[in-house]
């Protein structure tokens, strides 16, 4: 398949945009779950941990595609395994609305965003979210079924705080109903 990547764009997001799905795990150059092999052309290696791709690696042309960057055109291959109950839905942005928020527990509260379009995920599949003075996506499972979502436009993620960490701290004690929030996804291949 051929794609088109932006300047800037990481080989990853511009895969999954497009409907190729590339393994992949952290985002973030840590783990090594998407690393490919670059047969042609130069890529830039971004933020890769040394660990999670290490020396003779990338002089053997290897690269982690959630972090690498296009300096040329370039032939990428990577080892995927069919899931033939997989389906291919490209990830998109959706900008959503706060409509709801409920207390589930002491340290559990529900939230609801209403879509500005349909999402079409499998039950089991995540969304990133973009926080306001947050780096970096923070990853929720959708908990409610793509059948709820279809009828009612909106994805109800659950959210449990974690002591010092800066995107539950601000769901849970900042966000309000009537709030924007930026989502992307769907996201994973762990579903029903």
């Amino acid at each position: 398949a051929t794609i088109e990547v932006e300047e800037g764009q990481s080989v990853l997001d511009a895969a999954l945009r497009q409907g190729i799905y590339i393994p992949h795990a952290c985002g973030h150059g840590l783990c090594g779950t998407c690393k490919v092999q670059v047969c042609d052309g130069e890529v830039d290696h971004g933020a890769a941990n040394p660990f999670a791709l290490m020396d003779f690696e990338r002089d053997e042309g290897k690269a982690l595609a959630c972090c690498a960057t296009l300096l040329s055109d370039a032939t990428i291959e990577a080892d995927i395994e069919d899931d033939p109950d997989a389906r291919v839905i490209p990830v998109r942005d959706f900008h959503t609305t706060v409509s709801r928020i409920e207390t589930l527990t002491p340290t559990i509260k529900a939230f609801w965003l209403k879509l500005d379009g349909p999402i079409d995920f499998q039950a089991g599949q995540y969304v990133q979210i973009a926080l306001p003075g947050v780096e970096g996506g923070r990853p929720f499972s959708i908990a409610n079924s793509p059948q709820q979502v279809s009828s009612s436009g909106e994805i109800e993620i659950n959210v449990r705080i974690v002591a010092g960490g800066a995107g539950t701290a601000y769901l849970h004690e900042q966000l309000k109903v009537g709030d924007a929030l930026t989502v992307s996804g769907p996201y994973g291949r762990f579903f029903v």
